[in-house]
């Protein structure tokens, strides 16, 4: 009988941050296709917006409007979401890890836990099939981000596991030490590390310390 339950972030997890076309590079091109001819680093500037716990398209536009003009859009609302899908379709993720996440279901619970805008499901959608994750927790949907406090409750009050029977697997330190603070099992990777994550996680489900 499962039970147990692993949670994986998304970003540097499953997507790609280092190799190939990242995330960061998605920004940027997206960026000039509006418009905007600065030398920004856009993607740690656009951090005051909290574009992840935005709920809706339409509560999008409003944070949307301040954006392109502070970066000085030419688009409309409705060419910025269909630039942002067509770009941020071509963000390369490790298919080995979304795989092997998926081939643990058989021996425990598995699900997502990471900040993405409200424009990014229907590709991860598309990438690795929702359906196939017992649980997916996507910040825009939980009005919260990690490492916040309150997104780390409300996932608590969601899944019917004790603190011991959870291991969270994320690459930033900051969010791996709240969840810590939930009694959350946690380690600490990428998705450039495959073996260890599989290491990690069959440690976890033997019962074994999954950091060793």
């Amino acid at each position: 009988m499962k039970n147990k339950l692993i949670l994986f972030d998304w970003g540097n997890i499953v997507e790609s941050h280092t190799t190939g076309y990242t995330c960061y590079d998605a920004f940027n091109d997206l960026f000039r296709s509006c418009g905007y001819s600065g030398n920004k680093n856009i993607f740690t500037s656009l951090g005051k917006y909290k574009l992840s716990i935005i709920p809706t398209v339409n509560d999008f536009e409003i944070v949307y409007n301040k954006i392109a003009n502070e970066y000085n859009f030419k688009t409309t609302y409705k060419e910025f979401i269909k630039s942002y899908k067509e770009i941020f379709d071509k963000i390369d993720y490790y298919k080995d890890v979304s795989e092997y996440e998926k081939s643990l279901k058989d021996k425990c619970y598995i699900g997502i836990l990471s900040n993405l805008a409200v424009f990014d499901k229907e590709r991860l959608n598309k990438q690795v099939d929702l359906s196939q994750y017992d649980y997916v927790f996507l910040s825009f949907e939980l009005g919260c981000r990690k490492p916040d406090k309150e997104i780390y409750i409300k996932v608590s009050d969601q899944i019917p596991f004790n603190s011991k029977d959870i291991l969270f697997i994320d690459d930033r330190q900051d969010n791996i030490d709240m969840a810590r603070e939930f009694g959350w099992n946690v380690f600490k990777t990428t998705g450039l590390e495959l073996e260890k994550i599989k290491e990690c996680c069959e440690n976890f489900i033997k019962g074994d310390d999954p950091n060793e």
